[in-house]
């Protein structure tokens, strides 16, 4: 039986290096949400709806993987603890395998192409559960303090959105203006010039969990789970915990609703609002720039006024920006910049709120089934994660496919698309996640973990401990007894 997390103030350098853990999975994710549609269209030209297959396919073997790591990482027991062990060995093989996803196979036959990605992406995506999972799981076990956890979860969403910043800033900057010119231009050299970025990515994405294993140490008192593996058993625990239903819930809508977004952004800018070369890049990086420096904002609101109030009132601030997206006519891109100014906010609400949120539910089982299994929740909220991504991939390149969307070889050159497919990127990017923005809040609503609520669990389950150890003490003094009078 393990004691609950530690609840003290946690060292800013564990709280940051903590946070930078998030930097190569971010970046990772980045690429993959922000430039794989781009690269896999307009670059290897494969057709939209391809895309969305394999994406679809690959997150079918997530409805296994992420829970069974979350299981498994529960069990590991080691010298280096629970977690830490797989940051350490799987750190090389998920920069390695980032790096394929952007090199093109010498196949001529798009279904060969489609099976080539399929499989890289089936072997990548496996690692980064790898990484993911146990990494995901040491928030809640450095601390149960419900603010300090709000902090991590900023300082996490911090180095996230860096990554996202310098991902989205540099890497087809690199690509295509950088390296593919020394290798005929476009469209030539586009290939070259993937594979080259993504290899320098993938050196970039193995150092974070390595700096990760070197300096976080997980809490002592934290044991191993030691109950039989029990998939159907286990699911049927973790579901029937309400706290994670509703905030499972609020992750899938808030992600699958970014996701959206992001997944389309870049063609939306250079295609319908017809931006001026490189202008794109300016957007993102306000955009993501301004949702870095709102993380104090988020971590002071969550203090002040709870994480169900806070997601609740950003969320329902960043609808209304994305309404106001929606209204934005071709040739507007100043009145874009002036949009991302203010959606920067609501972006990095959405992506530190829910994680702030979903820590705080390990306590609620833990006070119902008496173990910590903090890696099988992560588990599946990495899994919901990677849902949402795969669901918003797949509907959205569907709907662009059957729009008359036109695939090519030229990367990011604008490109002369049906107005159907144009007015369908406008619906995408802001009628469909002001949707799903609208169901999370309505779910939020609902939500029970208050500050309160959260306290009075802890409480509880303190006394438990406390009851727990008097047992052990008086069992050892009566097993003492024993022993000195035979």
């Amino acid at each position: 039986m393990s004691k609950n997390a530690p609840a003290g103030k946690l060292p800013l350098h564990i709280r940051a290096i903590y946070g930078l853990g998030d930097f190569g999975t971010s970046a990772a994710t980045t690429a993959r949400t922000l430039f794989w549609f781009i690269f896999l269209t307009n670059v290897v030209g494969m057709r939209a709806a391809w895309v969305g297959v394999i994406l679809l396919v690959g997150r079918l073997w997530d409805s296994i993987n992420d829970p069974l790591v979350g299981t498994l990482s529960d069990r590991v027991n080691t010298r280096w603890g629970r977690r830490r062990p797989f940051l350490l060995v799987f750190a090389l093989p998920f920069g390695f395998l980032f790096a394929l996803t952007f090199v093109v196979p010498p196949f001529t036959g798009e279904i060969a192409k489609a099976v080539y990605f399929i499989i890289v992406f089936l072997f990548f995506d496996t690692v980064y559960t790898l990484i993911n999972v146990p990494y995901s799981a040491l928030a809640p076990e450095l601390s149960s303090d419900y603010d300090e956890r709000s902090s991590l979860a900023g300082w996490r969403i911090a180095a996230s959105i860096l990554a996202t910043l310098v991902t989205g800033a540099v890497f087809i900057l690199l690509a295509e203006d950088v390296f593919a010119p020394r290798f005929g231009g476009v469209p030539d050299g586009l290939e070259s010039g993937y594979a080259i970025t993504a290899a320098i990515w993938g050196l970039m994405l193995a150092v974070p969990p390595l700096l990760l294993f070197a300096v976080v140490r997980e809490p002592a008192q934290h044991k191993a789970v030691t109950s039989p593996i029990r998939p159907v058993q286990t699911f049927k625990e973790v579901f029937a915990n309400r706290p994670f239903r509703l905030a499972a819930s609020i992750y899938l809508l808030s992600f699958a609703a970014v996701d959206v977004v992001l997944l389309i952004f870049v063609r939306y800018l250079i295609d319908y609002i017809r931006v001026d070369p490189g202008f794109e890049n300016l957007l993102l990086g306000t955009l993501l720039g301004v949702a870095l420096l709102s993380m104090p904002l988020n971590v002071w609101l969550m203090r002040r006024l709870g994480k169900r109030v806070t997601y609740i009132f950003t969320m329902s601030y960043f609808i209304v920006v994305l309404l106001i997206v929606g209204l934005v006519q071709p040739g507007g891109q100043n009145w874009m910049l002036f949009a991302a100014l203010l959606a920067g906010l609501g972006y990095g609400a959405a992506s530190a709120v829910p994680w702030a949120i979903v820590a705080d539910v390990v306590e609620a089982d833990e006070l119902a089934h008496g173990e910590r299994r903090e890696g099988v929740y992560f588990g599946y909220l990495v899994f919901f994660r990677k849902l949402a991504g795969a669901l918003s991939a797949f509907v959205v390149s569907i709907l662009l496919d059957q729009a008359g969307y036109l695939s090519s070889t030229t990367g990011t050159l604008p490109l002369p698309q049906p107005e159907s497919a144009l007015q369908m990127m406008r619906f995408v990017v802001s009628i469909v996640p002001a949707v799903l923005f609208s169901l999370a809040v309505l779910v939020a609503w609902r939500y029970p973990l208050t500050r309160d609520a959260y306290n009075e669990i802890r409480r509880q389950l303190q006394e438990r401990h406390e009851r727990e150890a008097k047992q052990e003490q008086s069992s050892e003094i009566a097993t003492d007894t024993s022993s000195h009078a035979d």
